[in-house]
């Protein structure tokens, strides 16, 4: 099989931004500043909410405030166009999410950020699933019961995402393909917002993150149908994978951080194995896995071919299905 260019990209940006080190940078105690760290997402969202959580451990271990600056809008585009191309000091990284170099360099013509030369990896944060929700008052409580409404009543039930392109919208693409039904698609600016359309019945369905989910459901204001990892998820023992309805459906995420290419060898490798230690405290532990969260933490290399995986895989559906942003 011919070997795409894309490792080949990531491997040479690794070297680059390992390469503009230079021994001045080497010599400088890192860090000596407040560190930005800038969250793809609404605030109070999931990804906002953890990335605070394990900010302020961060900022104890490295003896710098940590400034969370949580910043929504275009399926996590704005946040990553502020974060990496934001001068590469080892002052400002970006807790972001697999989409945003994994499945936007595919679906979108011109990005503002480059997802291949403009990074370099740190750290993987989480591993986690998504929870297909329902309103309260959908005639329907299960996966099953969605598929027969649907196909009862092709294009009435309304799916939401936070944006065109976005995992949320590729997973819904997926299901309608698999379960062969039809629904109707309304992007919104941010998951919040969806999410409180959600909860007063003005759309039907959506897929959302494990980590904004679980607290939605615990609250009883939506339903849960499924989970879409491979397994039940601990946080939400008693409802189905979705795959026990629609064979061989999976969908799964991550966060991750990433600094801009050039950043200093020597802040990556500090943040990375400061993100890799405090994501080990048991309780930061408790408290992310009460969230539904399933911490991890990973050395740059690995998050880098983890990340070169996923956006082949990614591409590969978004060219058969034809999906580009609009």
């Amino acid at each position: 099989m011919k070997r795409t260019p894309i490792p080949r990209r990531h491997a040479l940006a690794c070297l680059a931004s390992l390469a503009v080190a230079s021994p001045l940078w080497a010599q400088t105690p890192w860090p000596s500043k407040p560190i930005r760290l800038v969250v793809p997402a609404s605030p109070g969202s999931g990804p906002d909410v953890m990335a605070r959580l394990i900010g302020d451990r961060l900022a104890r271990r490295l003896g710098q405030p940590i400034v969370v600056e949580p910043t929504p809008g275009a399926s996590g585009i704005l946040g990553a166009d502020k974060a990496l191309n934001a001068p590469p000091d080892g002052y400002t990284f970006l807790f972001g999410f697999n989409q945003l170099m994994t499945m936007n360099l595919h679906i979108y013509a011109k990005l503002p950020y480059d997802p291949v030369r403009g990074i370099a990896p740190v750290s993987l944060i989480s591993k986690g699933g998504y929870v297909l929700l329902a309103g309260p008052s959908v005639p329907f409580d299960d996966v099953a019961g969605m598929i027969k409404h649907a196909r009862a009543h092709p294009g009435a039930l309304v799916y939401a995402s936070f944006g065109n392109g976005s995992a949320p919208h590729l997973g819904m693409e997926l299901l309608k393909q698999r379960a062969d039904i039809d629904l109707l698609h309304v992007p919104y600016r941010t998951s919040a917002a969806a999410n409180t359309d959600l909860m007063a019945n003005q759309i039907h369905v959506k897929i959302e993150t494990q980590s904004s989910a679980v607290p939605l459901v615990r609250s009883g204001k939506v339903k849960a149908l499924a989970v879409t990892t491979g397994t039940r998820m601990s946080a939400l023992p008693e409802v189905p994978t979705l795959k026990e309805t629609v064979p061989g459906f999976e969908l799964t995420g991550w966060n991750a951080v990433w600094a801009p290419a050039g950043t200093p060898a020597n802040a990556v490798d500090q943040m990375s194995r400061a993100i890799q230690a405090t994501l080990q405290e048991p309780e930061l532990r408790k408290r992310l896995g009460d969230m539904g969260i399933d911490p991890q933490g990973s050395m740059p290399g690995e998050l880098d071919q983890l990340t070169v995986q996923e956006s082949a895989q990614w591409g590969k559906l978004i060219r058969e299905k034809g999906i580009k942003a609009d």
